[in-house]
């Protein structure tokens, strides 16, 4: 059987998880009753927000009967495959012309003349005799049949039901049709169901290691495409041989297309290019294959042309895979141990840490006594398997294999991604950690010639503290803070206290965008509460004793000589016509070294910008200043001198730690000014006056009043002497005081998330 690993890298939003559902489909991996949109993004917030954030390992199989033509087994062949996509593509024709909310009667007439146009061959309100015991028991009145074989019922509902698809498989089964497309046109996307009811595809599959001819394994793993993850993408970069790079035919080439395309072939993997979205019909593709290929450099006829949505083309590109992407390679080879790279791992809570491996040398089966270099543990193996994508046991996964490895470890912080996992053919007999050197039978081996290249920490560049708003809630939230971390290694938390908010934990992020998802996943799967700091970075101080890295601002010593800030190198990539709107932000975003090129019909802005810049709303006025076409990606450079000034915040009196931090000199009385009218514009009133005040250098710099809310205590009085009514309002003033005293101020998270815009 033969190996073929292989990754999806694009931009954000090219259709990476799209392409993914449907090689899925192509190779029978997911029943088609089970199957459903971004089916290997397996996160709430994955969907929501149409963007992959955890790498997602499969393995499919297929079968060929000659060189490298693909034929599925027959228990995975996707019935009416060619017949089912252009029947897509007529649907998603009708919905990008009409959009939703219209009568079914209307998207009715309009497949009817896209069909037409098509030249495929159907009937319209066909009379179906519905069979029950070999006797005719009425009639099914289907909106379509196309060539006789394929049934497609039209629908205009806010969502597709359950009962909808349960009423199309009840009809199936009284028919003589195996195969029933069901499309919604209501919902805010196009949903379309394919419905089967086939006897054969009702049996329990046919083992593919069982199957007559040459099989294949195709090991996928879909990865992110958010520069705040290109760490994850580099691990999953290593333990393939090849790559799809996708590109979205509306948007073309974008940075991380670029930035991954470098990583890719910094590795060695071949690639191999694709514009996806072609059933848009976008102009200029031509133009734009052209370009792919020169990025490349290949041919503009190896640049394959597909459709995630409708599947145009897919089938081509997987026997592309399969034809052009190596054998799993031997580039690590070593003749004594079994090695493994974790390029992933999550947690279960029966089997412990799971490692996501790609085996290099030997094999690795139950029980074995394994060891992890990096982190020094060694540990019996409790299962081994591979992805399907659910997790399915195995009895050994052997060299070039994608699977898992269930380790028992229960500490999360013993697993790093990165690390290599070891044992050898014969077991590991005895490891002396103090001389850094393996006993293995036959001699002694020198544990560092194990690993495996390319393993570092990642580095966080974003710091948020977080505290629950109970402070009952503290070892909930560490607990919290412990289940996300098996599932994201990047992420790192340490205690933290703060007299104000109590205790909580500093948590490292390697972006704005990772701390977001964290911040949601907290909030939603744990269902835990937080008060969160305002996002900060580290500095570097320069004092009489040396060096100094701190992350708050009220952590700044009153005697140091110098400050550093970290900078990233950033490209931006962006038609032409936007160049002078993004020289334009330039020093809003204290851009440096700014230089430029021409890359196809676009223009490559080089710069260095310090990290801070990039913690606020960079990203967001790149795309409001280029309409969307921009976009950019970054990698961590050096520590520069930085000349900022600490600014404090005060509500009502009260320093609000979470709110400090480090401004431009040249800004930061403007900045600070600007900071405190929006504090007056998002803070809510109170029952007593607020004043919002920030200090610098020892001196307030801006002030605003936010007033208290005023009740009327004397409403119910009338007439007489005016002396009761002063006893009232003297009376309200005092408890307005107290309550002033007793209540200490909480800045909502969305507010932090304002703040960070210009």
């Amino acid at each position: 059987m033969f190996i073929r690993n292989f990754v999806i890298i694009a931009h954000i939003d090219h259709g990476k998880s799209t392409l993914a559902d449907r090689f899925l489909e192509i190779t029978g991996t997911i029943e088609q009753r089970k199957m459903h949109a971004q089916y290997l993004d397996q996160l709430e917030l994955e969907r929501e927000r149409g963007i992959t954030i955890k790498m997602a390992p499969v393995r499919m199989y297929c079968k060929s009967s000659r060189g490298s033509t693909l034929i599925e087994a027959d228990s995975r062949e996707l019935l009416y495959e060619e017949l089912t996509y252009k029947i897509r593509g007529v649907l998603f024709k009708v919905y990008n012309s009409l959009g939703p909310e219209h009568k079914e009667s209307i998207y009715q007439n309009s497949l009817n003349f896209e069909l037409e146009k098509t030249g495929l061959a159907f009937e319209r309100e066909k009379r179906i005799d519905v069979i029950y015991g070999s006797k005719k028991m009425g009639l099914y009145q289907p909106d379509f049949v196309i060539e006789n074989k394929v049934i497609l019922e039209i629908k205009a509902l806010p969502f597709l039901g359950e009962s909808s698809k349960k009423q199309t498989r009840y009809y199936l089964r009284g028919s003589n049709y195996r195969l029933a497309i069901l499309a919604n046109f209501g919902a805010s996307n196009l949903e379309i169901e394919r419905i089967i009811y086939d006897s054969i595809r009702d049996n329990p599959r046919v083992d593919p290691q069982k199957s007559a001819g040459s099989e294949y394994i195709l090991n996928l793993i879909d990865t992110p495409g958010h520069s705040d993850f290109s760490y994850e993408v580099s691990r999953a970069l290593a333990a393939v041989e090849g790559a799809i790079l996708l590109v979205d035919a509306t948007q073309g080439i974008q940075a991380q297309t670029l930035a991954n395309f470098r990583t890719a072939k910094a590795v060695g993997l071949k690639i191999i290019g694709a514009v996806n979205k072609i059933d848009l019909n976008p102009p200029n593709v031509d133009k734009l294959i052209s370009e792919v290929a020169d990025l490349i450099g290949c041919s503009t006829g190896e640049i394959y042309k597909v459709s995630g949505k409708t599947g145009a083309g897919v089938r081509e590109l997987l026997e592309a895979v399969i034809e052009k992407i190596p054998l799993p390679s031997h580039r690590y080879s070593h003749s004594q141990s079994s090695r493994a790279l974790i390029f992933d791992s999550f947690y279960d809570d029966h089997k412990g840490v799971v490692a996501s491996v790609r085996v290099f040398d030997g094999q690795f089966t139950t029980s074995d006594v394994v060891r992890l270099l990096a982190a020094g543990v060694e540990t019996k193996t409790k299962e081994i398997g591979y992805f399907t994508p659910e997790l399915k046991p195995a009895k050994e996964l052997s060299e070039g294999e994608i699977g898992y490895i269930a380790t028992g470890v229960k500490n999360p912080e013993k697993i790093r991604i990165g690390d290599t996992l070891v044992t050898n053919k014969h077991k590991l007999l005895n490891t002396n950690v103090t001389n850094n050197v393996s006993e293995i039978r036959g001699g002694l081996v020198n544990i560092s010639d194990l690993a495996l290249p390319g393993y570092k920490e990642p580095q966080p560049v974003v710091f948020v503290s977080f505290y629950p708003e109970d402070a009952d809630n503290y070892e909930f939230l560490k607990r919290g803070l412990q289940r996300l971390k098996l599932n994201d290694s990047a992420l790192s938390f340490e205690p933290d206290q703060q007299k104000v908010l109590g205790r909580g934990f500093k948590v490292g992020f390697l972006g704005r965008l990772h701390f977001e998802v964290t911040a949601e996943r907290l909030k939603r799967e744990l269902n835990i509460r937080t008060i969160q700091s305002f996002p900060s970075v580290a500095y570097r101080l320069k004092t009489k004793n040396g060096i100094k890295t701190i992350i708050k601002p009220e952590e700044l010593p009153t005697a140091y000589e110098e400050i550093f800030e970290q900078t990233a190198k950033i490209e931006i990539l962006t038609p032409s016509k936007y160049l002078s709107n993004i020289l334009a932000i330039q020093k809003k975003f204290r851009l440096e070294e700014i230089k430029t090129e021409t890359v196809g019909e676009r223009i490559k802005i080089s710069a260095v910008v310090p990290i801070a810049e990039l913690v606020s709303d960079f990203d967001d006025q790149l795309k409001s200043i280029s309409q969307g076409f921009a976009s950019f990606s970054y990698k961590l450079s050096d520590y520069r001198r930085a000349d900022v000034v600490k600014v404090e915040f005060l509500v009502a009196g009260e320093p609000v730690p979470g709110l400090n931090r480090f401004l431009p000199r040249e800004t930061f009385q403007q900045e600070a000014r600007k900071i405190v009218e929006k504090l007056k514009e998002l803070l809510p009133r109170q029952q007593f006056a607020q004043a919002i005040q920030a200090k610098a250098d020892g001196r307030i710099i801006a002030r605003e009043d936010i007033r208290a809310l005023r009740k009327d205590v004397t409403g119910y009085l009338y007439g007489g002497d005016r002396t009761r009514k002063m006893k009232l309002w003297q009376k309200q003033k005092r408890g307005k005081e107290k309550l002033k005293t007793q209540t200490r101020v909480r800045i909502p998270a969305e507010i932090f998330k304002e703040l960070l815009k210009k």
